[in-house]
């Protein structure tokens, strides 16, 4: 059940980097939010990029360094449905390698627990169940990064920025959702019915090594973006009531 876990995970890290770059963009400062994910947006369009070229897609244009139109245009993928969930699932890999690729230069400031769930029955009780183990990782996850987490330590300073950047840039275009909702679903129902025939891919020690670390990646990026997204909604509340109180006032003399 690793692979339903694991679905439902980066659907979650798909709609909350989603909800969280919409609501900084639209509510902070644009050009410090651009700046800020700046690394991040290249990796996304890049990786965009790497999979039109893999898929023989046409590239239209590719704009990385202009400030006003940062991004990629590209014709409709010659095999409609499969190419465009790779097109568009590409970002999310592309930055979880980075976010993979820096703590290895780092050292690995904060290991993270990468256990899987347990053997769970394919019921309704066992799909609880397996949100109730995903979301027991993710506070794992959150409680074990809170007591690692060093800031006087540059190298968990920088960490913490990596994820931060590389997390919320996994953020899809809109339109993109709805193929990222439905392939990894699909590719989740396609890696459980290979398991229930025997097919094992998880004794290959190379992609046991990719399922555990994307699954790693996974539940740290949702602790992240969802302490993100609580930090988000409260400054905006707090600022909201602020205007509507003193403002109000303000306006009254």
């Amino acid at each position: 059940m690793i692979y339903f876990s694991l679905a439902i995970g980066l659907i979650m890290v798909v709609f909350l980097s989603f909800a969280i770059c919409g609501l900084w963009t639209k509510y902070a400062n644009l050009k410090t939010v651009k700046g800020f994910l700046f690394p991040g947006t290249i990796v996304h369009e890049l990786s965009h990029a790497f999979l039109c070229l893999i898929t023989g897609t046409t590239i239209k244009e590719l704009n990385l360094f202009t400030s006003n139109n940062t991004g990629i245009k590209y014709d409709k993928p010659k095999v409609p449905f499969l190419f465009d969930f790779a097109i568009a699932s590409a970002p999310i890999f592309g930055c979880a390698f980075f976010i993979f690729f820096i703590s290895k230069i780092l050292s690995n400031p904060i290991n993270l627990n990468s256990t899987f769930p347990q053997e769970i029955h394919f019921t309704v009780k066992g799909f609880f169940d397996l949100i109730r183990h995903l979301l027991d990782t993710v506070w794992v996850t959150f409680n074990t990064f809170r007591d690692h987490l060093h800031l006087k330590n540059i190298r968990h300073i920088f960490f913490v920025l990596t994820i931060i950047i590389f997390t919320v840039s996994m953020a899809p275009h809109k339109q993109d959702i709805k193929h990222l909702v439905l392939g990894f679903g699909i590719l989740s129902l396609i890696f459980f019915f290979l398991e229930k025939v025997d097919i094992r891919l998880l004794k290959y020690h190379g992609w046991d090594f990719f399922i555990k670390k994307l699954w790693g990646i996974t539940t740290l990026s949702i602790s992240v973006l969802a302490t993100l997204l609580f930090f988000t909604l409260t400054i905006m509340g707090f600022i909201k009531g602020y205007r509507l109180t003193f403002g109000h006032k303000g306006s009254s003399k």
